[in-house]
């Protein structure tokens, strides 16, 4: 393990200032440095006991029996996702944002005041990537309860009858109103604790969607495309963390307006047609990038799909000439 260069400033050492009592250091959402993740919590990992041995090339040290993440890769995976997503959402695709632990609730829920994005807090339904076409019903189901509650229907009701309607909705809509404007699938995926989050992980996985996850020390980097490593449980280190990637969504939509890409609109096609492209699962082999394409990442990224050829469409086989087929010979008599 590699030692510090600069003194271990946790959460228990208070910083002292002249005339005043000990304050817990605020950190600057804005600044990405060494110093303000420190102040976020992002470096302190999980116990020695809990590690897994895949997560040893992002761990500076441990102390107390507690690891201690490098913060420097902790910042250049941030600036990685960061260029990374700006070319998906400038290319006209979307970003889902998924942390359904409870204490990260509240920041998940600025994803969607801030950049107009997809997100999902609560509850990860199956099949929300897979079975995209059941997921688009139940969002009807959901319009179609709101707009009866709008038209006065909970008035026809009895009391106990509007309980369970209410009830019913609010279970749905809990459950659906991060997603329920996304009618696609997603370019990409930003996953809190992919350790957690097992089950969107392997669905986007299926459906050849990337993966950015912001890992522990107690995870397996090796199911997400893009590795922050950080803390995952801090509510100020997650929140710092998607701070910087919402603003890698907002670069996107700029170049995405003066690119001239159409927003994505109305509903997802039941069967897609010709043309357009289809994920498909990804079977085996390695999913996290080389040196080389990580690289090439930093300088520029770029989505291309391998284009038809529309010769080789338009023009037909050339049929083979119809050959007339031979009169059969008449048997010759036999002689009487």
């Amino acid at each position: 393990m590699r030692s510090l260069t600069r003194p271990f400033l946790g959460h228990s050492q208070a910083r002292l200032t002249l005339g005043a009592a000990p304050v817990n250091p605020v950190p600057n959402m804005s600044d990405l440095s060494v110093q303000a993740l420190i102040d976020a919590g992002a470096h302190i990992g999980c116990r020695v006991g809990r590690w897994n041995p895949k997560m040893e090339p992002y761990i500076l040290e441990s102390r107390n029996r507690i690891h201690i993440i490098d913060l420097r890769e902790t910042i250049r995976g941030i600036l990685r996702a960061r260029h990374f997503l700006r070319e998906i959402v400038a290319s006209g695709q979307d970003v889902l944002f998924v942390g359904t632990k409870a204490q990260l609730r509240g920041t998940m829920a600025a994803v969607k005041e801030k950049a107009e994005m997809h997100f999902v807090e609560d509850r990860w339904i199956g099949g929300t990537l897979t079975n995209y076409e059941v997921i688009g019903s139940r969002i009807a189901y959901l319009e179609e309860l709101e707009k009866k509650e709008q038209e006065g229907f909970l008035e026809t009701l009895t009391k106990k009858e509007g309980s369970r309607f209410l009830r019913e909705k609010r279970k749905v809509f809990r459950n659906l109103h991060g997603i329920r404007h996304m009618v696609r699938l997603p370019g990409a995926m930003v996953v809190v604790d992919p350790r957690v989050e097992g089950n969107a992980v392997r669905e986007a996985q299926r459906m050849g969607i990337p993966v950015i996850g912001v890992v522990d020390t107690d995870c397996d980097p090796d199911v997400c495309d893009l590795v922050i490593p950080a803390n995952d449980d801090a509510i100020r280190s997650v929140s710092m963390i998607l701070e910087h990637l919402l603003d890698g969504v907002l670069e996107g939509r700029r170049l995405r307006k003066e690119r001239g890409v159409a927003e994505p609109k109305g509903e997802m096609p039941a069967a897609v047609g010709k043309g357009v492209p289809v994920p498909r699962p990804r079977r085996g082999g390695a999913r996290r990038p080389n040196r080389k394409q990580l690289e090439t990442a930093d300088r520029q990224v770029e989505i291309q799909a391998l284009p038809e050829d529309p010769a080789a469409e338009a023009a037909p086989a050339p049929e083979a000439p119809a050959t007339e087929a031979p009169a059969a010979e008449k048997p010759a008599d036999s002689a009487e």
